[in-house]
């Protein structure tokens, strides 16, 4: 094998082991057996956690599950899915009543983690959402409210706390090893990310990230090869991720994962350096 070639099938190789994970294409032959662990719903529209033979899925309206059923409404009392070949459409009901209908927005869930909660209705919403490392508490939400800030008060009480800046939801514990979430906050809106544009332009390109919990220090590996921008961290500690940022630049991107998990992130010469 010629050293070019050799090259050449590296750099698939890595690029393949770096895409996401494509979307199963389930094959569900009876919807009936889907379950629904939690929804946030304006009517017709909103988000919703469906489970089914130990795969999860988080649907909105329109997202097609496998290749041949699709949302077509997320209700205040259940999800409705359709079948193309079929022409069938079916009802999915969560297993316990749900609040009665009327024209605010509703929230319920089954038992689950407050970041997995918060992801539900930052998708609802449209938003992005970040969660503190720690945000590991479950919850059980079931009410009807008036807009999402009331939702999320509901969402992160009584032990968390949430803020919104720039179109994402921040959520993280009340204390966090000794220190207050304000802390976590004001070292958001103090930082300044694009000083790391500055230093390396490649880093105000936009992209996504979604972790549903993958560790920090493998994420940070696979920005540094996209980007090609060095990021050195000589005592990475093993933190979960939780956050859903899409289409925002490198440098914001990066100030969310790693300043709000309580680490300070330092552009050099060399790259970035964690501490």
């Amino acid at each position: 094998m010629t050293r070019k070639f050799a090259g050449k099938v590296i750099l698939i190789l890595a690029a393949v082991i770096l895409l996401p994970m494509a979307a199963m294409a389930l094959y569900i032959p009876n919807p009936e057996q889907i379950k629904v662990d939690g929804l946030v719903s304006f009517g017709e529209d909103g988000a919703a956690w469906l489970s089914w033979n130990g795969h999860e899925m988080l649907v909105t309206s329109g997202y097609m599950i496998g290749t041949d059923l699709r949302v077509v409404a997320v209700r205040h009392d259940s999800v409705v899915v359709y079948q193309p070949e079929s022409r069938q459409y079916q009802v999915l009901i969560p297993d316990s009543a749900l609040a009665w209908k009327d024209r605010n927005d509703v929230i319920w869930t089954q038992g689950m983690p407050i970041w997995k909660i918060t992801r539900m209705v930052a998708l609802a919403y449209r938003k992005d959402y970040i969660c503190h490392s720690t945000t590991t508490t479950q919850n059980i939400v079931r009410r009807h409210v008036r807009n999402m800030p009331s939702m999320m008060e509901l969402v992160v009480s009584p032990n968390h706390r949430y803020y919104g800046k720039d179109g994402i939801i921040y959520v993280s514990p009340v204390h966090i090893q000794g220190t207050g979430w304000k802390h976590l906050m004001d070292r958001i809106q103090k930082y300044r990310s694009r000083t790391l544009g500055e230093w390396f332009p490649v880093l105000d390109e936009k992209s996504t990230i979604i972790s549903d919990g993958r560790p920090l220090d493998q994420i940070l590996q696979k920005i540094a090869f996209r980007t090609g921008v060095a990021i050195h961290w000589d005592r990475p500690t093993m933190v979960p991720l939780y956050c859903s940022l899409r289409d925002r630049p490198w440098h914001e991107i990066l100030e969310n994962i790693v300043v709000f998990n309580g680490f300070e992130l330092i552009p050099t010469q060399k790259g970035l350096v964690i501490r």
